[in-house]
């Protein structure tokens, strides 16, 4: 964020976080601490809930039990404010936590250290022979099956399958057994505007699909009420 968007951020979070520590209570038995925002934690914390609770309760179908998740949270967050965060500053903020940023020590031993230890050697092996296999931004036409059959892909259409949507992102197939990611934004809308148009074009066939049959249906029944 810039300096301007952090000043409306941190505004927002303090007035939401107002409305919070009255409407449930929070000052009973200090379940937020007054000190929350001279916790960086704290801050992390408070501000996913409310960015959660606007998700929930702003969706155009809000359901009952995200929000009944976000209560259960809340009491998690509140819970480990005062054990967690502020264990010693019930009577007073106390500042005792280190920079791990600022210490030269301990970020070389953090920097040094093996992140692979306890992994099977062979185990690390194989991983290394499918990321040369596969590497960043490819993906094997097998695997790109199975997430089209999974539901988990989608084509573009049933006549231009070499394009398909995969977790927010299209994938070219190249032919060779390859699929690789498109990078480039300006194509990657536009495909998402042929997509948006294709969807509705089928939507729209659907409907004059239903319509036809409602008249043949009508006409029937009415047909076979004359007869009667």
């Amino acid at each position: 964020m810039s300096p301007s968007e952090r000043a409306v951020n941190w505004a927002e979070l303090c007035t939401w976080v107002t409305w919070l520590y009255d409407r449930y209570e929070l000052s009973v038995e200090s379940r937020l601490p007054e000190c929350w925002a001279e916790h960086p934690g704290m801050i992390e914390e408070l501000w996913a809930l409310m960015i959660w609770r606007k998700e929930i309760y702003g969706s155009e179908q809000p359901a009952g039990q995200a929000a009944r998740y976000w209560h259960t949270e809340l009491r998690v967050v509140t819970a480990n404010a005062a054990t967690y965060y502020a264990s010693n500053c019930r009577t007073g903020h106390r500042k005792t936590y280190a920079r791990a940023a600022e210490s030269v020590e301990l970020q070389e031993r953090w920097r040094t250290a093996d992140p692979w230890s306890g992994i099977p050697s062979t185990v690390l092996a194989a991983q290394e022979t499918t990321e040369k296999a596969n590497p960043p931004g490819t993906m094997s036409s097998a695997a790109m099956r199975d997430a089209v059959a999974n539901g988990d892909a989608t084509e573009l259409s049933p006549a231009i399958p070499e394009y398909v949507r995969l977790r927010g992102s299209w994938w070219l197939d190249t032919g060779d057994e390859r699929w690789v990611l498109v990078t480039d934004e300006a194509f990657a809308a536009k495909l998402d505007a042929s997509a948006s148009a294709m969807a509705e074009a089928t939507a729209a066939t659907q409907r004059r699909r239903a319509s036809r049959q409602l008249f043949a249906d009508d006409s029937a029944d009415h047909e076979h009420g004359s007869r009667n």
